[in-house]
């Protein structure tokens, strides 16, 4: 079965390109351009996401880090560069900003150098100051305008994740590779049919859905989908599957008992996705939404294929019902 990946020349211009364009649209929409040209912070975040993607950076980089091992001081660094970057260019740098960031995106690595058996700390680390909103909420724009501040908070996050994990840790099994086949597809879309089974009937009946679809929602189908994928599914299941499930896994070896405590963490996360909060209704849907995510997750051991499943349900949702 032929399967599909991505070149590290690939992603470097697709990220790049994708990059441009966000200048570009800026530009044309009327924004100052050096603030537009300032979205090349978020531009090279994402670059950097495609390229731990590909198979032959990340060797790369493992070889690296095994061989010297002080390398890896320049990724938080590198990172926490194009924050300072971004923020001076918008207005909102500050001590406190500055040292926040430079601290949530440090610890991962300094932890890891001294446990590698600190990964349930490490993802707590990741994830809850994002949950929280920490750290979007320090890169929230004072000036009006264009402001990417959710999207280049998840980008900076993942990429700290993925080489932290990945790259220094060693942690198996994360399933991060930009690549597709058959099998992949054949599970996403499975796990998709079989939680809208469930989920559709049940969304009505608690009143958490409601029908709201016109044409001219269908237009924006495929971008809004491209735009669930990179920055919603990916980084969640990232963090969902790729990690949480994967070392309850490990640790448990049960795959079934993993993937039921994942789900019901998945969907505690959503209880303050409001109104109301506790927003129980939401609890229950992701919660089911997570067991069907971390099946196709379990299934090809990627994360392209439970990102799949969840991109389809959120545009679905986006697009359909309301």
């Amino acid at each position: 079965m032929k399967r599909y990946r991505l070149s590290a020349p690939a992603a470097t211009i697709a990220g790049l390109a994708i990059a441009a364009a966000a200048v570009s649209w800026f530009a044309v929409a009327g924004t100052p351009l050096p603030q537009a040209l300032l979205m090349i912070f978020p531009g090279l975040a994402f670059t950097g996401m495609l390229l731990l993607g590909s198979d032959q950076i990340l060797e790369a980089a493992q070889k690296s880090a095994r061989t010297q091992p002080a390398r890896i001081a320049a990724v938080p660094i590198i990172l926490w560069a194009l924050y300072a970057g971004y923020a001076t260019g918008m207005g909102i740098a500050n001590v406190r900003g500055l040292t926040t960031m430079a601290v949530y995106l440090s610890v991962p690595f300094l932890v890891f150098a001294v446990s590698s058996k600190a990964e349930p700390l490490v993802i707590l680390w990741i994830w809850l100051p994002l949950e929280l909103g920490i750290v979007r909420q320090i890169l929230v724009a004072k000036m009006p305008g264009p402001d990417l501040h959710y999207a280049f908070a998840q980008l900076l996050a993942i990429d700290a994740g993925l080489v932290a994990f990945i790259v220094w840790n060693g942690t198996p099994n994360v399933g991060f590779r930009f690549e597709v086949d058959r099998t992949y597809i054949r599970a996403g879309l499975a796990s998709f049919v079989m939680f809208a089974v469930i989920a559709i009937p049940l969304g009505f009946a608690i009143d958490f859905i409601h029908y709201s679809f016109t044409l001219k929602k269908l237009y924006s189908a495929i971008p809004v989908f491209a735009g669930i994928f990179l920055f919603t599914a990916l980084p969640e299941e990232f963090l969902f599957r790729g990690l949480i499930q994967n070392w309850l896994e490990r640790v448990t070896r049960r795959r079934v008992v993993s993937l039921v405590i994942a789900a019901l963490i998945f969907g505690a996360s959503h209880l303050n996705n409001g109104p109301p909060i506790p927003n129980y209704r939401y609890c229950l849907m992701a919660t089911i939404a997570g067991i069907f995510y971390g099946s196709a997750w379990s299934a090809t051991g990627s994360l392209m294929a439970s990102a799949l499943t969840h991109a389809l349900v959120d545009t679905v949702w986006s697009v359909v019902f309301r």
